[in-house]
Formats: structure tokens, sequence, C-alpha cells
């Protein structure tokens, strides 16, 4: 090439463009760009299409202020695939006229010789297409000028020497949102912006994973459907998204042909697991992967490369892929053109069957183990679902397999697929029977004790006597009773438990069934005998390693000492029995444990009572109804803190207590009676004391200074520092506190 006058330092094609719109968060992004930058001569940007490289990369552009050399901007959206990416780096510069191996060299020439203004950064657009023509010229810039830097997007990396890659995400949701709402004003500078509006323009967000392009169309709806109307829609998101500004590149007006850009490159199998892969609902690792999808490696590489999965790691700390919920939609359509979709469904269905031990009815620790697996409740409804349609035998014995995840996250939903399953699936063998001692279990936390009865009557009409399944009917039978006012039958069906669990060497059924006897004699008001058999039932559970029987001993152990008059004893068995089986995160147990200490709290502190049985009413969300036994409780509790509250503070108190978790509920109770365990009687004076018990009587000021031959402002100074010692704020808590420092007295008394 002559070495004549150098071109103009570009001033048009190469420079960086303007925004013309506002750019929400990423700044932890950009300044990790820039920190890249500063340590390499190669970074590249990847992420799925749509995500928001380019902004990201124009932004770190912007926020380095030419500290890396003049930026100049490379468009490779605008040449095809197989087009040299020289000419569009040449055309760039000023350079034209040129053909592949010319423009590399003049470049080159450009970058030593005379036309760079010092050092330049090539931000370099879109490269995913022209992938292996881009990293041939970026290594070659880089190996013939040290004065170079190159800023590259692509969806995935180019794989060049010396190359740091960073991965741009999807926008946090708070993010998501402002961008929503920053572009549909202004697409409808009229649209609502209620809370309701705000609530459901959230959901969308989530729903479309924060990707900027899906949120960005989304709002290009909004001048004609508000986001209430849009976010049902969803369910076919690919249709319902606008479309994007005419100036954009074809590939990012709509998402279907932003998404369809990175998918029609793959090949033929990396497609086919691409697409099998849309039937996992939530995270996934290789071995699930190989199993429903045929995946190798070298697939699941390929397709991270190209930002179509995404990766994560468990709480094992195993690796775990998903995709983004629009990538799997279009995964979903692919299957069902290709008429795979069935397939996948039935490979997938038969994987968690294996996960979850779906050939045998498990034991009581088998299924309590299962019960430990809350992550893989999406993929579990997706299969059932399948199930319900196309194999409910199958479906049945899933169920069974998982009744313990149900009881403990679902019990509403999880009776619910259990009935479905059975609707559909009439035949009179195991898988029934598997799926009748579910229903069986679901129907007694929902208090339907009838049909919980029905249901086990008819499963042990099919079920080997011998059998795990029927222990486990003799065991929900006992506590259909127990719960149905039969204490005696109860007590027969779970000594018909115990023989069957000893029977199968099952310690730890052999300890419910042991506990449900404890169970139906608290029904039957029979306290000290619960007692006796929850003393022997509690070291065969805690030596079986059975959390739930545990719980069991120790929740009716509780139940009992607190009909019996023994407050401290109750308590003490109750707060050990939510310690336990919040390690298992149970909530049926749990509720019942927490519920009476919120009764046995009330008088002593009815705002704190009052929040615990606030959030122990909403059940965590599980599903299932309290027996008669907590309802009690419960509403001892609503009635007692209205008293000592008044409405409106019941009310106030009621609601901030519905939205804490059951862990909270128990430490605010629990440092609600250490507080009242380090006050000690003598913290009041004896004549404190004895003006106490006369506003329990019910005296006012002048009737008690009658009484006592004291002054009316004595007796009221006496009653001030008596709520400052024990932190009471009224009389009426004062005569509240005095009545209960009574009736323990009287309780220890008696126990003398």
């Amino acid at each position: 090439m002559a070495t004549g006058s150098a071109p103009a330092p570009p001033h048009g094609p190469g420079r960086v463009p303007a925004s013309a719109s506002s750019f929400r968060g990423r700044a932890h992004e950009v300044a990790a760009v820039v920190e890249a930058l500063a340590a390499g001569r190669l970074v590249t940007l990847t992420g799925p299409g749509g995500v928001g490289k380019t902004r990201v990369a124009l932004a770190a552009v912007g926020a380095a202020a030419e500290r890396f050399g003049r930026p100049v901007f490379v468009d490779l959206t605008r040449i095809g695939e197989g087009s040299p990416v020289s000419l569009a780096v040449a055309e760039s510069l000023g350079l034209r006229d040129l053909t592949d191996e010319s423009a590399r060299s003049a470049i080159l020439w450009w970058l030593e010789a005379g036309g760079a203004p010092g050092e330049v950064m090539f931000v370099v657009d879109n490269a995913e297409h022209v992938l292996q023509n881009a990293a041939s010229l970026v290594a070659l810039l880089l190996a013939g000028s040290e004065g170079c830097r190159i800023l590259v997007t692509s969806r995935q990396p180019l794989r060049v020497a010396g190359e740091r890659v960073l991965a741009v995400g999807p926008l946090p949701v708070d993010d998501a949102e402002a961008l929503f709402w920053d572009r549909a004003l202004a697409l409808r500078p009229s649209l609502g912006d209620t809370r309701e509006a705000r609530e459901a323009s959230r959901a969308l967000c989530k729903r479309l994973d924060g990707l900027p392009l899906a949120v960005e169309l989304a709002a290009a709806r909004a001048s004609v459907l508000t986001p209430q109307e849009l976010l049902p829609r969803l369910d076919r998101r690919l249709a319902a998204l606008g479309t994007g500004p005419t100036t954009a590149p074809a590939r990012h007006r709509t998402l279907r042909a932003c998404i369809a850009g990175s998918v029609d490159a793959l090949g033929a199998q990396e497609r086919a697991v691409f697409e099998a892969c849309a039937v996992f609902a939530s995270p996934f690792d290789a071995e699930a992967a190989a199993a429903v999808a045929g995946a190798t490696l070298d697939h699941l590489e390929e397709l991270v490369l190209r930002s179509l999965l995404q990766t994560g790691e468990d709480a094992r700390g195993r690796t775990t892929f998903r995709l983004l919920e629009s990538l799997r939609e279009f995964a979903r359509e692919g299957l069902e053109a290709s008429g795979t979709l069935e397939g996948a469904q039935r490979r997938h269905l038969a994987w968690l069957g294996s996960v979850f031990g779906a050939g045998t009815f498990p034991s009581v620790l088998e299924a309590s183990r299962v019960g430990e697996r809350s992550d893989l409740l999406p993929d579990l409804r997706a299969a059932l679902d399948f199930a319900v349609r196309a194999a409910p035998a199958e479906g049945l014995r899933l169920m069974a397999a998982t009744r313990e995840l149900w009881f403990r996250n679902g019990q509403d939903e999880g009776l619910g697929w259990a009935l479905r399953l059975l609707e559909r699936h009439a035949g009179r063998d195991e898988a029934r029977a598997a799926g009748l001692v579910v229903a069986a279990n679901l129907r007694t936390v929902r208090q339907e004790t009838e049909l919980a009865g029905a249901h086990v009557d008819e499963a042990l009409a099919l079920l080997d006597p011998r059998s795990a399944a029927a222990a486990e009917a003799l065991f929900y039978r006992a506590v259909s009773r127990a719960l149905g006012h039969d204490p005696e039958g109860a007590d027969r069906a779970a000594v018909a438990a115990m023989e069957a669990y000893t029977s199968l060497g099952d310690a730890a059924g052999r300890s419910r069934a042991l506990c449900a006897r404890g169970m139906a004699a608290v029904w039957g008001h029979r306290e000290q005998d619960a007692l006796e058999i929850l003393e022997a039932a509690y070291p065969l559970a805690a030596e079986a390693g059975d959390a739930f029987a545990q719980g069991i001993a120790l929740t009716y152990g509780g139940l009992a000492e607190s009909t019996l008059g023994r407050s401290a004893e109750a308590r003490d068995r109750l707060f050990r029995a939510v310690e336990v089986l919040a390690g298992i995160r149970d909530v049926t147990m749990r509720a019942i444990a927490l519920a009476r200490l919120a009764a046995l709290t009330v008088r002593r502190d009815p705002t704190t009572a009052a929040r615990a049985a606030a959030a122990v009413s909403r059940r965590e969300g599980a599903g299932g109804r309290f027996h008669e036994i907590s309802s009690a409780d419960l509403d001892h509790v609503r009635a007692t803190a209205e008293l000592l509250l008044g409405p409106g503070g019941l009310a106030a108190v009621w609601g901030a207590g519905e939205k804490l978790r059951f862990a909270d509920a128990a430490e605010e109770l629990r440092a609600a009676w250490d507080a009242h365990d380090a006050e000690s009687p003598a913290a009041l004076t004896a004549r404190e004391l004895e003006v106490a018990e006369l506003v329990r009587s019910g005296l006012g000021n002048a009737a008690i200074a009658e009484r006592l031959t004291l002054s009316a402002r004595t007796v009221e100074n006496h009653v001030a520092h008596a709520l400052a010692k024990l932190g009471l704020r009224s009389r009426s808590a004062l005569a509240v506190w005095a009545a209960e420092r009574s009736a323990e007295r009287a309780s220890s008394a008696r126990q003398r």
C-alpha cells in the first residue's frame, strides 16, 4: 500500500454510536469490563442475544474515556455470514475498496505506520455469526500491533490466546422494572402507574428473566396493553411481545428472531439437545441432561459457550444448567414442531422416577430424605402434568416416592395431583394403592378424616399386608381416627402399624406408630398415659434417626404437659419440638407446637403471641388445615390479644405477624420467655407484689390505698414501679402477670 498521507482518524463509520435511550443499572458489569481491559488487550463480552452486551460495551468505553486509546466501533451486524471481517474493520478506519488480504495489511499499516493517533481500542460488536473470521483477524491485530486493544461482543467466546471472557447476565428485577417503565412511559405517557400495574410489571420482568430485549419488547406493547393485560399473555411470550425499532438489526426486532439467530447456527445434534432441555423446569446437572436429552459434556459446553445455557451451582457444589424462559419456550416449540415432545417428556418422567426411587414404595426414612429435594418441585409438577395425560400409573408411583415432599411443601397441591392421577388410573394394582396411601395422608392433614379412612380401606384391600405401603396405610388410619375422635380405634390401628413396621425391620416406622398411640391418648384425654407412651417413643425415634417422629413425641408431649397445668415442662418440650422439626422444614407438627406456645404466651406478651399465631395461621403456604386443638389455641390467642391490645392493635400486630416465617415466630416466642425467666419475683418488692395482687382482683388505686392504709399517690407509685420493672404498659397487663404468677405457684404446689 502507498505510504502517502494517512487517512484521517475516523469520524464517520468508526465513531462510537451515541445512545438514543437511557441506560439502566450495570454499574458492576461496566466496572468489571474496564478492569479487564486494564489487565489484558482482548476482552470478550458474552451472553444470550438481547442481554445487552453492546450497551455494556459502549458504557465501558464511555467510562474509560480513551484511557485505553481512541475507540473505533466496528458493527458486524452489517455483514453476512462468511463475509470478511477485515473489510468491516477497514471501513471503520476509512479504508475502502480493498480485498480481505489487502484489508488486513492496510489495517496493520494504519495501526503502525501513520493512521493511528496513539493507542486504539477496537469495539467489535456482534461477532457470533462470523466467529472464526473474527477470531483470525483479532489474533492478527494483537500480534501485529502492541498499540491496540480489542473489546468484542459475541454470544460465544473467540477462543483466542489471551482472551478475557466476561459473561453479561440479565438485569436484576429492580433495574429491569425501571427499564420497562422508562420505555413504556415514553410510548404511552398516560399509562397508569398504579400499585396493580407495578405489581404486574415486576412479575412480568421476572417472567422475562430480566432479559433487556424482552423487557423492551414488552414495553413496546404498552401502546395497546397495560402490564396487567400483558402479564397473562406471557405463556406465549414469543408471540405476545412487541416489535423493536425499525433502526435495530433485523434479528433484534423480535425476540423470536434474536433467539433463532443463535439456534439456527447449531448442528443437528446440538439443536436436538437444546430443544430436549426444554422439558426441565428447574436447573439440571450433566447426568440429568444425559438421561433426558442425550447430552454429552461436549454438547453442554457448546451450548454454554453459545450462551444458550446458563450455568450455576447447586447446594452440593455441582454445576447446573438452565434455559432462560424465552429460550425454553423457543426450544419447546422446536420439540412440538418435530414431534419429539412426548418422547422427551417420557424420559423426563423416567429420570425423576429414578432420582426419587419410584420403583418401590420408599420406607419412612427414605421418604423423609426425599422430602429435602424441594429444588425439584418445578420439575415434579411438569412431570406429573404429563403423567396425568399420558402415564398415570407412573405418576402415582412418583407421588408415593415424593409423598414427604408434598407433605412438607404443598399439601393441598399434592392432594390435587394424587386425586387427578387416581381418577385417570382405575386399575386395581400397587400403583393405585400407593396413590391411595398418599391421598390418605394428605386428606388427614386437611382434617378430612372420613375420606382419608376410605382411601386407607381401599389401599389395604389391594396391598400385601406385609408391605411397607400397608404399614404406612395403617399408620394413617391411626392418625385419621385420632383426629376423628375415635381414640380407641386409633390405638388399635397404631398397634397394627407397629406390628407391621416391626416385621419389616423399620425402626423409624415403629417409632411413628408408637407416637400415634400417644396422639390417640391425648385425643382421648389420657394425658398421663400419653406422656408415658411418648417418653418411650422418643428414644426409639432418636435412635432410628427420624426427626419427624421425635417432633411428634415432643409436640404431643408438650400438649399433654400443658393440659396437666405444667406450663414450664410444656414449653421445654414444645421449643425442643420446634427446633427438631425446623431441621426437616416440617410445617404441620411445627405449627401445632407454635400454636400452643403462642397460647401459653399471650397473657404475658400479647403482641409476641399474636404475631406468632398470625405466622402459624398461614402454615408457610404449605396448605392443609388445623385440627381442633390448634384451632382452639389460635382462637384463644386472638381473643385474649384483642382484649389486651384492642381490636385495632390486634389487627396491626396480626398483619405484621402474617409476614413472619416460622423460624422468626419461634425466635420471638423464645425471646419473650427468656425475658420472663430472667425476671425474678424478688424484682418486685413485697409491697409491689401485694399491690399487683390487688390490681388482679380488680381494685382501683383508691380502694387499694384504703385496704393497705396507704395514700393513693403511694399506690400509684407502686403500680408505676411494678410496670417499669416488668416491662409492662398497663394495669390490665399487670393484672394478667399477677394472675399467671398465681397460677404457676399453684401448679408448682400441686406437683410437690
